[in-house]
């Protein structure tokens, strides 16, 4: 829940709906997994989204959100009857080693790797980070790591990730640049990706789900409150630096060297958390399903999906989203079409009537000078 990304007047947050059209729906709705994502400094919500988010918490059969930092945050909004209706439902990335089982690495081996998922946005300004102090205490981290052996992975997530890696390299550490961004089959790469990473210092929030959710460490660079409540879900509050400090590149190394002294005993503590997740998820489907159907279902009837499967729906996700491109491609050639034809009939009315104009132009000088060789002779 934001209300600077696709910002709105019919809701106040991005699931731009009218409040009309939303009270007129029938079918319940299901809300898995959503947070509250403010950032810190940012401006309050509109009074429409609290009406709205009110209106959709009645809506909804479930309505779970991924953190409690989130529940905290949202039941201000809400109507005190409405209050017990949100519930805790982790993020599925954070459970990804049961959802894509042949992914995860079980048995992973603590090589020296490093991913760095850096990103900086000029709403973190507003809570009073800055983007020269965060880049320099991470360039401290990455020069101690490369002096100790390790290799290091800066990892995409989107466009404004790109930058540091062009940081690291203008101050001369070596890294290499791993894009999980702007690539439709790139889902399931990205989770066998961090399936084998050993430990990623991220500042977004699936920068941390992901990994935990494969198996894998996490430090983060905590310029957002919603960084922090998944730690304190997790019960490792620790791992959340606030960047605001003076020097907590320290602080970095120390978890670094942590995670990857006790590798095996970290990895199973993690592993114990994500299985409650897992739990607590596998519990929500079922109240979904007897919301929905009247029967919770069995607990164990869960049955990831094949590699074979998995590919077949990654096919028909990739073959949906290019029939939509091209949708899109085919109707704006259309709309440009149609307004190229608009222009065409009006240019050719104009001609026609410049023609119109000329032809009765020609006739009336010709009509004038008649009249004068008239008059003349009648004079003589």
């Amino acid at each position: 829940m934001l209300r600077s990304t696709n910002a709105n007047q019919n809701a106040g947050w991005q699931w731009n709906m009218p409040l009309t059209a939303l009270e007129a729906l029938e079918a319940p709705l299901l809300v898995f997994a959503i947070g509250y994502n403010r950032f810190e400094g940012e401006a309050e919500f509109d009074p429409l989204f609290t009406e709205h988010i009110n209106a959709t918490v009645e809506k909804s059969a479930f309505f779970g959100l991924r953190n409690h930092g989130s529940i905290r945050q949202l039941r201000r909004y809400l109507r005190p009857e409405l209050a017990g209706r949100v519930s805790y439902q982790p993020c599925p990335t954070t459970v990804a080693s049961y959802l894509v089982p042949d992914l995860h690495v079980a048995d992973l081996e603590p090589e020296k790797r490093v991913g760095l998922q850096v990103t900086f946005e000029p709403r973190n300004e507003l809570a009073g980070y800055r983007q020269q102090q965060v880049y320099g205490q991470l360039l401290a981290v990455a020069k101690e790591l490369r002096h100790q052996g390790y290799e290091l992975d800066v990892i995409s997530h989107g466009m404004d990730d790109h930058s540091y890696h062009d940081f690291l390299a203008e101050n001369g550490v070596t890294a290499r640049l791993v894009h999980l961004d702007g690539a439709n089959r790139g889902v399931y790469d990205g989770l066998a990706y961090y399936g084998r990473l050993p430990l990623t210092i991220g500042m977004r929030g699936h920068a941390q789900m992901i990994p935990f959710g494969m198996g894998n460490g996490i430090i983060s660079v905590a310029a957002r409150d919603k960084l922090r409540y998944f730690t304190d879900d997790i019960g490792h509050p620790e791992l959340a630096i606030d960047p605001r400090e003076g020097d907590w590149a320290t602080q970095v190394l120390d978890l670094v060297e942590a995670w990857f002294g006790d590798f095996a005993a970290s990895r199973a503590r993690f592993a114990a958390v994500r299985e409650r997740l897992w739990h607590t998820t596998i519990d929500n489907l079922g109240g979904i399903s007897r919301a929905l159907t009247g029967d919770a279902g069995h607990p164990g009837a869960f049955v990831p999906l094949s590699p074979f499967e998995r590919e077949l729906a990654m096919n028909t996700y990739t073959s949906s989203a290019l029939y939509d491109a091209e949708a899109e491609r085919s109707a704006t050639l259309r709309s440009e079409l149609k307004a190229t034809r608009t222009q065409l009939e009006c240019t050719e009315m104009a001609l026609k009537q410049r023609e119109e104009t000329i032809a009765r132009g020609g006739l009336y000088v010709t009509y004038l000078n008649l009249r004068k060789r008239v008059g003349g002779l009648m004079q003589g």
